[in-house]
């Protein structure tokens, strides 16, 4: 289904949350119109590792989207740039708060050509507050939101997730949701609107167990000690053999059940939530149990029975999409300027001038 068919996005956003929104966007039929610098390009082009010389995120997130590419920070640039936000639904971008404004393309001064336009800023901790102006990455937001302090080992060293977790839980999944529902509301207004969209606060709405459990206890969760990090055997990790991983999430009785039946240790299940010093003998039994067979041979047997039961994979053996060609630095330049109304001597000025890169 191409459920957003008919959508123009302007993304101005380099590197990965901006740039998987689009690509979420795209994926439901929009039009991705990339706005890059002319030079570089997103930085994401260059950066390893790459792939027969292109960065591989940026062939993973750009995949059939169309490179325009203007210097914004020109005069000349910013009024070759003004009519494709006139003619936008949505616009993407992901500066720091107030640079926008600075180049006299912040929503306010957009809207006034285009009422319909959906203006959404992706930034770290948001347009306001004393936090919004400071630099940061993917660490420094899961930390702000409390989600790093919760991913530690048992001696309370946190743990850096090997996911982009803010990026593209808190930035590119937030983004999208909003936009969707900005043009819902669109449809019955008539008018667009600003999103603001920050990473930081969208990692602490998944801290929803966390808030919880501090409300309910006045502590905060300890990592690999509480019911759903590791403390007791049903929700928890083994080896095979060949030392390969499996997870176990038989939280319910009955699975916890048809856990111990397979595995031939029945006297287990009235110790599902047994706790210390027997709950480490009960995981202790369990792990001996997943020793004794390897990963082929475990693949098979809980293939079988359905007792929450997984391999680990590993992310060569989950499924990957073969994405679109990538579009070179300002390949669409000037097919997108024509279509918005500039004419070719005009076009061929700005490029003599540098403001602009066609293919």
């Amino acid at each position: 289904m191409n459920a957003l068919s008919g959508i123009t996005v302007l993304d101005l956003t380099r590197l990965l949350p901006g740039g998987a929104a689009s690509a979420a966007l795209q994926a439901e039929g929009a039009e991705i119109v990339k706005i890059e610098e002319p030079v570089v390009g997103d930085y994401a082009r260059t950066m390893a590792p790459l792939i027969d010389g292109v960065g591989a995120v940026f062939l993973e997130t750009n995949g059939g989207k169309k490179s325009v590419a203007i210097n914004l920070k020109h005069a000349s640039g910013r009024e070759a740039f003004l009519p494709l936000a006139a003619r936008a639904d949505v616009l993407l971008e992901g500066n720091r708060p107030g640079t926008m404004k600075r180049l006299g393309l912040d929503y306010d001064t957009l809207a006034e050509r285009n009422p319909r336009l959906i203006y959404v800023s992706i930034s770290g901790y948001g347009q306001m507050g004393e936090m919004a102006g400071k630099a940061g990455h993917d660490i420094n937001y899961i930390a702000m939101a409390g989600l790093l302090g919760v991913n530690t080992v048992r001696s309370g060293m946190p743990v850096i997730p090997g996911v982009q977790l803010a990026d593209l839980a808190g930035g590119t999944l937030q983004a999208v949701n909003r936009i969707l529902l900005a043009l819902l509301e669109r449809s019955g207004t008539g008018r667009g609107q600003f999103i603001d969209v920050s990473m930081t606060a969208g990692i602490a709405a998944l801290m929803t167990i966390p808030q919880a459990w501090q409300k309910a206890t006045g502590r905060q969760m300890r990592c690999s000690n509480e019911l759903l990090t590791g403390r007791y055997a049903c929700y928890n990790v083994y080896q095979s053999s060949d030392r390969q991983w499996f997870a176990v999430g038989a939280l319910e009785p009955k699975f916890w059940q048809a856990l111990c039946a397979a595995l031939g240790c029945e006297e287990l299940c009235c110790e599902q939530f047994a706790e210390e010093p027997r709950q480490t003998a009960v995981i202790a039994a369990i792990a001996e149990r997943f020793a004794e067979k390897t990963d082929a041979e475990w693949r098979v047997f809980w293939a079988a029975h359905d007792a929450c039961v997984t391999p680990v994979l590993q992310v060569a053996e989950t499924p990957m999409t073969e994405a679109a060609a990538v579009p070179l630095l300002g390949e669409h330049t000037r097919e997108v300027l024509l279509s918005a109304g500039l004419d070719e001597a005009r076009i061929d000025a700005l490029a003599a001038q540098g403001v602009i890169r066609c293919g």
